[in-house]
């Protein structure tokens, strides 16, 4: 009785994660507003009613699809701040990844970009990921002034203008004029500026 109750947990959790996949991608290629739950059913080759088996809307399907790409960026910069490597080299990998990673997720991206930005739930998600970002720069920051790497006298102000930096980064190097340069080579001219300034040394 337990292992089918097991079982069915898990089949359930497999579709789900299922249909998350292809709303993913759907969603991705033709925008929030003109995307159907026909579109997402027919290619899950499923009938509507069993999408409502797992999500109760359109919104609350997209907002879980919206929650997975988060998620996805989440780990992967958590991984970049666990690893027992040089504070500048940390910021500039953090940095790296971000964008990288930001580049895959299209969904997250556009409900950041766009009029998705009036669903509640994403200034919702905005807000909370925008605190995790500014953490976990600021874990880096310390570590840097431990090791003597960094003078920082304030470090929450510190990481949240790098913070602000990174993100106004986001579309020019991912998508914009800079979109098809090097992304490495302009990670390390924006990382020389975050770290050194504009001023001249002598």
């Amino acid at each position: 009785m337990v292992m089918n109750l097991e079982n069915g947990v898990n089949k359930k959790d497999a579709n789900r994660e299922t249909i998350l996949k292809i709303a993913q991608d759907i969603f991705s290629k033709y925008g929030y507003k003109k995307t159907t739950l026909d579109d997402i059913a027919n290619a899950v080759r499923k009938g509507k009613s069993s999408l409502y088996y797992y999500f109760n809307s359109k919104e609350d399907l997209f907002q879980a699809v919206i929650l997975k790409e988060v998620e996805i960026l989440k780990r992967e910069l958590e991984k970049v701040v666990m690893r027992n490597t040089d504070p500048v080299e940390k910021l500039r990998e953090y940095i790296l990844t971000k964008l990288t990673t930001f580049r895959g997720l299209a969904n997250f991206y556009h409900a950041l970009e766009n009029d998705v930005t009036a669903i509640e739930f994403i200034d919702n998600i905005k807000n909370r990921y925008n605190q995790e970002e500014i953490r976990m720069i600021k874990r880096i920051l310390i570590e840097g002034v431990r090791k003597n790497t960094f003078e920082i006298y304030d470090f929450t102000l510190a990481a949240i203008g790098i913070t602000t930096a990174i993100k106004g980064l986001e579309m020019p190097l991912t998508a914009g004029d800079y979109g098809t340069t090097n992304l490495e080579k302009g990670v390390d001219n924006i990382l020389k500026i975050l770290c050194y300034g504009i001023m001249k040394r002598s």
